[in-house]
């Protein structure tokens, strides 16, 4: 079994019944005596980055709800490590940064919109409680390519999370999402 920690990934299982939460994918960004944070990568809104954030017209990039806290907090992942500020997740994955490095290095088409994945609100577990949850079996925890993260929008990606894991956890990818319909 893999421990949390920044760049894993959380699965939920398949029958999760929070709707926050349902067939969802949870990058970990953070994870120490404080909590966790997260952010869940497979949750598109109808917003772009242009229609929330101002003086950012030419980023027409997809937001993504990353979650039930702090449902006014703006964040992102990228792959640039020329964005000043930003913490690394893992080996290629950063969270946030400089924020003008990301306008001026989109507006001279220096950074790719594809390379961000922007996020309003994030996901939050207080000491102990995420460990509590896996041991309840609420998610499994992987790996994840920097590649997946940024190329699925939708629940393709929690099935692509589910067969990497092989055994019989890949099983779970073709589960229906409410068993007593079938």
């Amino acid at each position: 079994m893999i421990d949390p920690a920044a760049g894993k990934i959380l699965i939920s299982e398949p029958f999760l019944q929070d709707p926050n939460f349902s067939r969802t994918v949870v990058l970990l960004t953070e994870h120490n005596e404080l909590g966790t944070i997260g952010f869940v990568l497979n949750q598109l809104t109808d917003f772009t980055v242009s229609q929330l954030v101002d003086g950012c017209e030419h980023i027409k990039a997809p937001v993504f709800q990353g979650g039930p806290v702090s449902l006014e907090s703006f964040n992102y992942i990228h792959t640039n490590n020329e964005i000043t500020e930003s913490a690394k997740i893992s080996d290629g994955l950063f969270w946030n940064g400089n924020f003008n490095d990301v306008i001026e290095g989109v507006k001279l088409d220096v950074f790719k919109p594809e390379t961000f994945r922007f996020f309003m609100s994030y996901s939050g577990w207080a000491p102990g409680q995420l460990k509590g949850e896996i041991n309840e079996g609420a998610w499994l925890v992987s790996d994840i390519r920097n590649e997946d993260i940024f190329s699925c929008t939708d629940e393709e990606l929690w099935k692509i999370a589910i067969k990497n894991l092989g055994g019989r956890d890949a099983l779970l990818a073709n589960s229906p999402k409410d068993p007593w319909l079938n």
